[in-house]
């Protein structure tokens, strides 16, 4: 019996010291841990700068940059630990956060969404001095305006591939992404074809009711193009009233599918060009698949000479090019 209390005794004795040792040893290794937040706080504000304005500089993608501005700045400023919120959701975290008032920092102030980004920065332990506050807010404002400057440059590059009109792609994104699926097709040995559309007598509604009303006939067809295709298809319009879908893994059949759906659903609308008028409108489609070892030109033009073939045949109708032998 003796034996057995001397046993629990010492086993006692023995998990109160391995205790106290774990939490001397998390005591030193979180005192580690605030010395080198300490210093990162006490770091020069010119290598904070360096630091951050290399980020910065580093990528015009507004997306990739928003936690690359989450991560530098808290490790510039020596916070505990940083929370990007947009529209007032959380969207990104870096290191320790929630336990202290957070620095509030705001990014981008109200852009023309509405929409609102704001950095909170959570202090060490012994909260931010007066220079690593200013210095925070410094760095904020630098860093929202490289992240209005990406979104600008963003905005810029869609301008570039978009048509303004209808929204879609414009006809030189339309051949970049024609040239890049061509060569899909031909690694993964896939099908792939090209849907021309033309609206049928566009010029009589143009001519009869106005330009303005001719704009909203191409941007009610280029919106009946988006709602028909996937997201791994490509519409664009060429320009004028012709426009063209790229079906990635789709044969010529299922494409005449895809068109005759888009025809119909033309067809059978109709566009408001006056409060008391609405017109209907038509389009033509010519289709063409990728034949082995044909260049983009010649798959284009099979789909040009369907197109005319359609319009010759009485319009508001599907025209496939024949098979090809290839280039």
């Amino acid at each position: 019996m003796a034996a057995a209390v001397a046993t629990t005794v010492f086993t006692a004795a023995l998990f109160i010291s391995v205790l106290r040792s774990s939490r001397r040893a998390a005591a030193a290794a979180q005192a580690h841990v605030d010395r080198r937040r300490s210093h990162r706080s006490k770091r020069d504000p010119r290598e904070a700068l360096a630091l951050v304005g290399n980020a910065l500089a580093a990528t015009h993608d507004a997306r990739a940059l928003l936690p690359l501005i989450l991560e530098v700045v808290t490790e510039a400023t020596g916070a505990r630990g940083g929370l990007l919120v947009q529209d007032g959701e959380e969207v990104g975290w870096f290191g320790e956060v929630g336990d202290r008032e957070p620095l509030e920092l705001d990014l981008t102030g109200d852009d023309e969404t509405g929409g609102r980004t704001t950095l909170l920065l959570y202090p060490p332990r012994r909260g931010f001095r007066k220079e690593t506050a200013a210095l925070a807010e410094w760095l904020a404002t630098q860093a929202g305006i490289a992240l209005e400057n990406a979104r600008l440059h963003e905005r810029v590059q869609r301008q570039a591939t978009t048509d303004e009109l209808t929204g879609l792609v414009n006809r030189r994104r339309f051949l970049e992404a024609l040239e890049n699926e061509l060569e899909r097709s031909r690694l993964f040995e896939t099908p792939l074809s090209l849907v021309l559309a033309d609206l049928d007598d566009f010029k009589r509604v143009n001519d009869e009711h106005g330009h303005l009303a001719g704009d909203r006939a191409l941007q009610t067809f280029g919106d009946l193009l988006r709602a028909h295709v996937r997201k791994v298809d490509v519409a664009g319009r060429l320009g004028g009233e012709e426009f063209a879908v790229l079906l990635p893994e789709t044969d010529v059949e299922s494409a005449a599918l895809v068109a005759d759906r888009m025809r119909r659903a033309l067809s059978e609308s109709s566009l408001e060009v006056t409060p008391v008028s609405r017109i209907s409108l038509t389009a033509s489609f010519g289709i063409a698949q990728l034949a082995p070892g044909q260049a983009s030109e010649q798959l284009l033009s099979r789909a040009d000479a369907a197109l005319y073939e359609a319009k010759s045949a009485g319009k508001n109708r599907v025209s496939l090019a024949p098979a090809a032998l290839g280039g």
